[in-house]
């Protein structure tokens, strides 16, 4: 990839490369004519505009914003982006659309991302346009994954949105280890912990700018949580009897948003160097970061309503379903 500052005479024509495409709406072939080079090169000068940032994308998503509105001002969030259900397919997908293009609008070169978890997430990134940003740090929110099971776990989403903005990003990934007993989580957790990278990455992830988080529901069949809770000897209707409704970068939560602190349910907590409930909850108390949570369809209402109750977000992006749902259990 070429990323030597553009020229005078490169800028010159790139300028009225745009021009031409986006205000007079052009082809490239005409736009090569016009310019007297080849349709290759008007190709090459307009990506290459896309990756110096000359080019903003702003996507004209259906959108509800009364309910954003009234998210906000009913739960103290410092944003919310609404979708309108079912607009154009997957809720998961649309979800990821509207996500990447809020990250995309408070993004900035050099900040620190977080990542955690789960299908949605994975639809924001694959949503993300590439190069936009330089000098991101990206971190995973936590290490955790299993011999047995595959999801789509932060070391991975980490690794895939590296690849949006490579050569200009720095990511790091968090040890995985699969240790079943408290003992022996806290013993390697302070082995680790005595690795002065190791120390830094996870001492770094616990104060990202942005981080990116999804929220799990408790379902029978569903990956992630659930199927590694299993894996713990806790069964979906053991976390229900326990009174879990949800859980954010493998935290439980009940209706009220409160983590189920449970000593059964503690080595699954605590697994190595994951990044706490309180942790995101303290960062989304503060004017100068982001938390953004995205979650929506119907099935997670009651996972959304107890993780907006927790405060473990200050932005919740979802659906007009979910977000109306919310608000007439509010009032």
């Amino acid at each position: 990839m070429n990323t030597a500052p553009l020229t005078s005479r490169e800028l010159r024509q790139t300028v009225h490369c745009l021009e031409l495409y986006y205000r007079k709406s052009q082809s490239q072939k005409d736009i090569a004519r016009a310019l007297g080079v080849s349709a290759a090169t008007v190709s090459r000068l307009l990506k290459r505009a896309f990756d110096e940032g000359l080019v903003r994308v702003e996507l004209d998503l259906p959108r509800r914003e009364q309910l954003e509105a009234g998210l906000v001002e009913q739960f103290g969030l410092r944003d919310a982006v609404v979708v309108a259900a079912g607009a154009r397919g997957d809720v998961k997908e649309e979800l990821g659309t509207a996500a990447a293009a809020y990250f995309e609008k408070i993004a900035a070169n050099g900040l620190r991302v977080g990542l955690s978890c789960g299908f949605t997430l994975y639809q924001t990134i694959r949503q993300l346009h590439e190069r936009r940003f330089r000098d991101l740090a990206l971190y995973p929110l936590s290490g955790e994954s299993t011999l047995e099971l595959v999801d789509l776990f932060p070391n991975t989403l980490v690794g895939m949105m590296a690849a949006k903005y490579r050569p200009h990003v720095h990511a790091w990934a968090l040890p995985v280890q699969h240790l079943l007993s408290l003992r022996e989580i806290e013993r390697e957790r302070r082995r680790l912990l005595r690795d002065p990278a190791i120390r830094r990455i996870y001492e770094a992830a616990q104060d990202v700018d942005i981080a990116l988080v999804g929220i799990g529901l408790i379902d029978e069949g569903t990956p992630g949580f659930c199927s590694l809770a299993e894996s713990y000897g806790v069964s979906v209707r053991r976390l229900r009897q326990l009174g879990v409704v949800g859980e954010i970068n493998y935290q439980p939560f009940d209706e009220e948003g409160r983590i189920v602190d449970r000593p059964e349910l503690r080595a699954l907590m605590r697994r190595v160097l994951s990044v706490p409930g309180e942790r995101l909850q303290a960062l989304s108390r503060r004017d100068d970061r982001y938390v953004v949570a995205i979650a929506g369809g119907r099935a997670k209402l009651e996972a959304v309503r107890g993780a907006v109750a927790g405060r473990f977000m200050n932005v919740l992006v979802t659906d007009e379903d979910v977000a109306a749902a919310l608000l007439r259990r509010a009032s």
